[in-house]
């Protein structure tokens, strides 16, 4: 369920942004049952970020959208990259990395005239998963 208030200056609060908060809070933690957790927590962790993304793409915001798509990726990238974070979370994390990198693709295909802040991402997120592979 999404909450917006609008107040008289304009700013805008969203439940969902709150959401995804929480779902940072969560990929943080110990699952107590991580196999089982790990890919419903992963998969809502990212349909909040999409979600807002899109939410600031009806409403005309590019810069906010690119924002929160970015967000997204690193805060996947970062659990691969921490040691401490379970194995069934970081396995996830890297199973459902095309999404945001997806939807960061489909962004700059429409915003901008060149790939290569895409490319660098991409490469980026490459380069992390293949050094903090939990399964070599």
């Amino acid at each position: 369920m999404i909450t917006i208030i609008i107040t008289s200056f304009g700013f805008v609060f969203m439940q969902l942004a709150t959401l995804l908060q929480t779902y940072r809070a969560k990929l943080n933690r110990h699952c107590q049952r991580p196999q089982l957790e790990a890919p419903l927590l992963v998969a809502e962790y990212i349909a909040a970020g999409i979600g807002m993304a899109k939410w600031y793409e009806r409403h005309n915001n590019p810069l906010l959208q690119e924002l929160y798509l970015k967000n997204t990726l690193s805060e996947l990238l970062e659990q691969i990259a921490d040691p401490l974070v379970d194995t069934a979370i970081r396995k996830q994390c890297m199973d459902q990395l095309f999404k945001p990198l997806l939807a960061l693709k489909r962004f700059y295909k429409q915003h901008h005239t060149s790939s290569q802040q895409f490319l660098k991402l991409q490469r980026d997120a490459c380069q992390t998963c293949q050094q903090f592979n939990p399964f070599y």
